[in-house]
């Protein structure tokens, strides 16, 4: 039998991870869900001093005690084995067996007869937890995600195909348009047929030439949306906020679109249409074009402004020509004036 003495890993890749989603419920109620991470980071194999590691962290709510991940040998070496974590013991190891990835962990390399073997030593960083500061790192210009734009078009091009005028925005089960005399339209079999969607609030509220969209989860317990529509109305010049909860279709229950009207009490308002709304840090953010960044953590009833948190990205004045979305646990701001994108994170203080 031939014996090669090769020892070596030549690639990482993670297969699937969780992340531990925080959302509040239609009733302000604290709640979690799991959803698998969609992009994963790439890794680099330092054979000279024996370590593999992410340099591009994984968010901070990905679960690393139970980690699929596809550990590549050369075509010469024998079998892959990792260290145990509470003894000496090794493990043969397997791309179908959860790793827990809490500590770094060792991995060895053996050659074909088992005689000699290399260490490395597998680390995977993940940001700290989501409790200070928006942290900005600028972005190759063409890195800035183009999923929602792709999606955007994809829905703009299903309005204008079926007659209706400007498409709103989309949940995991509904879309939204306005037909050109104003209805709010919706469809639940992806843009083949469109019917006048319910509303219980007056119409004449709604904001029909300008409005920023967002949709989100809101609970472990279903499949349920909260959906966001926040625009503009002329005839007041004050921001017009409207929410729909899209309930689990197999139980047959269609929400209504509701007005919330700013009481006299609520000292935490909008003070200008947002020209973009996200979901991030477990929390609705309103990017006004005029006077910044307001989150609002009950579902768009209040709006509070938090500087020591939300800072923009070497912007100075007002927020003009921007865009603004989320990808992979990273908010991502493109300023189309100067040609610039920044990916954002939240990380301890």
């Amino acid at each position: 039998m031939v014996v090669y003495n090769e020892t070596t890993i030549t690639n990482m890749q993670l297969t699937a991870v969780n992340r531990r989603i925080h959302t509040t419920t239609s009733t302000g109620k604290d709640t979690s869900y799991v959803r698998k991470l969609t992009t994963f980071p790439k890794f680099t194999v330092d054979h000279v001093n024996g370590k593999i590691f992410n340099t591009d962290s994984l968010p901070s709510d990905c679960d690393l005690a139970h980690v699929l991940a596809t550990v590549t040998a050369s075509n010469y070496t024998g079998s892959l084995f990792i260290k145990a974590l509470e003894n000496d013991d090794l493990i043969f190891y397997s791309s179908a067996d959860s790793i827990d990835f809490t500590s770094p962990r060792e991995f060895r390399a053996y050659n074909t007869d088992g005689t000699l073997y290399k260490s490395y030593q597998v680390t995977l960083n993940k940001h700290q937890a989501s409790t200070g500061k928006l942290i900005w790192e600028e972005r190759p210009f063409n890195e800035f995600p183009t999923k929602q734009a792709e999606e955007e078009a994809k829905w703009e091009k299903i309005v204008e195909e079926s007659g209706l005028k400007t498409f709103i925005g989309a949940a995991r089960k509904e879309a939204y348009a306005y037909s050109y005399d104003d209805k709010l339209m919706v469809t639940r079999d992806n843009g083949s047929t469109w019917i006048e969607d319910n509303i219980y609030s007056d119409p004449s509220l709604l904001p029909l030439d300008i409005f920023s969209f967002v949709c989100y989860p809101t609970s472990i317990e279903s499949d349920d949306d909260y959906v966001l529509m926040v625009g503009y109305l002329h005839h007041d010049l004050t921001s017009s906020i409207w929410r729909k909860i899209v309930e689990d279709s197999k139980f047959g229950i269609i929400g209504d679109w509701v007005h919330m009207p700013i009481e006299s009490y609520n000292r935490y308002t909008l003070p200008s249409y947002p020209k973009a709304l996200v979901y991030f840090n477990h929390a609705v953010l309103a990017f006004c074009t005029f006077d910044g960044i307001y989150e609002s953590r009950d579902g768009g009833i209040t709006w509070k402004e938090y500087p020591e948190l939300y800072v923009l990205p070497n912007q100075e004045g007002d927020l003009l020509n921007f865009e603004v979305t989320t990808d992979n646990g990273y908010l991502w701001f493109k300023d189309k004036n100067e040609g610039k994108v920044w990916r954002g994170i939240i990380l301890e203080k």
